[in-house]
C-alpha cells in the first residue's frame, strides 16, 4: 500500500520519483532499496490482486463484461507486450488478470496458450455464469480459442476481420452488399465454430463497417455489447499518457512488470472510485462544448493527490475514503472473490 500511496503522490511509475514521495522523515535512498526490493523478491498472487480489485467495484446485475486486449511499447531494444483482461463498469475496465507476452511472439500478438492462462486467472476470482459476456478485437481470433470459450460456456464477441470467412464468404462481402440482414437470428460457420453474425455501417474508423461473431448473442444487442469493449482502451490511456505514465517505467524483467501492473491496476481502481462518488455528490462539470471538464479517474486523482501530500488538512475526507472506497467494499465482498487464498 506504500508504493500505491506514493503512486497517487508522484503520479509516476519512476522509482527515483517514487522514493521521493515516500513517508516524512523516511530518508529517499531508503525508500528507493525499498522499492527495489519489492519488485526484486516480494511474491503475490496475481489473483488475489484481482480480487481485491473486483471487491472494490459495484457487480452489474446482468453479470460481468469483460475485455480482453493488448498494451505495448518499446524502452530500448526490449519490447514490452501485456495481455489484460478488465471488467467494463460504466465505460471504464478496471484489469483483474494480465500476462507479460514472451518477446517471441509473432509481430507482439498472443496466441491460444497466453489467451487460456489470463481467462484461467479470471476464472480463479468469478465463475463463468457470472461472465455476462467477453468482448474481444479482430486479433483474437482462432479456432482452438474460440473452441476452449465454447467448451467453458463463456459468451463471447469478437470482431471478425473483413476478409473473415462466415460460411466460406468474406464477411466485407456480407457487409458491402447488406446480406448480413438476412442472417439475423441464423447460425453460422466461423473458425468451425457455430456462431451469430451481425454487422453495420459507420461513419468513423479505418474501416467502413462493423461485424462481430457471437456464441450467444444476436443482431444489435451483440454490437452494442461490443462497444463496450472500448472501456478496455480508456484504462490504457489512463495508464500511460493520462494518468501515471507506465511507458516511463524503466522496469523490462516479466516479474516485475507484472507487479506494477498490479500496483498500477488498484491505484487506478481507487482513484476511479473516489471520483465517482465524489462526483455522484457534487455533480458533473461540463464545459461548453458538452464534454466533461476532468474524467472521473483524473478528479479521483486530482482529489487523492492532494489528500496523500498533506494528510493533516484532509482528514476528514481520508476517513472517508478510507471507509467508502476501501473498508466498506473489501468487508462486504472480498470473501467472495477470494478463491485462491
Amino acid at each position: 500500500m506504500l508504493l500505491v500511496q506514493a503512486v497517487l503522490e508522484a503520479t509516476t511509475v519512476s522509482l527515483y520519483w517514487l522514493s521521493l514521495a515516500g513517508p516524512p522523515g523516511v530518508k529517499s535512498e531508503s525508500n528507493y532499496r525499498r522499492f527495489q526490493r519489492f519488485f526484486s523478491h516480494f511474491t503475490f498472487r496475481q489473483e488475489t490482486v484481482g480480487a481485491l480489485i473486483l471487491s472494490l467495484l459495484p457487480m452489474p446485475t446482468e453479470g460481468w463484461v469483460l475485455a480482453m486486449d493488448r498494451t505495448n511499447w518499446k524502452f530500448g531494444k526490449t519490447h514490452i507486450n501485456i495481455l489484460v483482461v478488465t471488467v467494463v463498469i460504466e465505460g471504464v475496465g478496471f484489469p483483474i488478470a494480465w500476462l507479460m507476452l514472451p518477446v517471441r511472439t509473432k509481430r507482439g500478438n498472443s496466441n491460444k496458450h497466453h489467451r487460456i492462462k489470463v481467462m484461467e486467472r479470471v476464472l480463479e476470482i468469478m465463475d463463468y455464469t457470472d461472465i455476462r459476456v467477453l468482448t474481444m478485437d479482430r486479433e483474437f481470433i482462432g479456432k482452438g480459442w474460440l473452441g476452449w470459450l465454447n467448451t467453458m460456456e463463456i459468451p463471447y464477441i469478437v470482431r471478425v476481420k473483413k476478409d473473415g470467412k462466415i460460411n466460406k464468404i468474406n464477411a466485407l462481402h456480407l457487409c458491402r452488399y447488406r446480406r448480413w440482414r438476412k442472417l439475423v437470428g441464423v447460425p453460422q460457420n466461423f473458425c468451425d465454430q457455430e456462431v451469430y453474425f451481425a454487422a453495420k455501417k459507420i461513419a468513423k474508423g479505418r474501416d467502413p463497417y462493423l461485424a462481430a461473431v457471437s456464441n450467444h448473442f444476436q443482431g444489435r444487442e451483440m454490437l452494442e455489447l461490443y462497444k463496450l469493449r472500448w472501456g478496455i482502451e480508456t484504462f490504457f490511456s489512463h495508464l500511460k499518457e493520462r494518468g501515471f505514465c507506465f511507458e516511463k517505467t524503466h522496469l523490462t524483467k516479466k516479474p516485475r512488470i507484472e507487479k506494477l501492473v498490479a500496483v498500477l491496476g488498484v491505484a487506478f481502481t481507487i482513484c476511479h472510485r473516489w471520483g465517482s462518488i465524489r462526483e455522484q455528490r457534487e455533480g458533473k462539470k461540463i464545459k461548453k462544448h458538452g464534454y466533461r471538464a476532468r474524467s472521473v479517474f483524473r478528479l479521483g486523482l486530482e482529489l487523492l493527490h492532494k489528500m496523500v501530500k498533506r494528510p493533516a488538512r484532509y482528514v476528514d475526507e481520508l476517513k472517508e475514503f478510507l471507509l467508502l472506497v476501501i473498508a466498506r467494499p473489501l468487508a462486504q465482498n472480498f470473501g467472495r472473490f477470494v478463491r485462491c487464498a
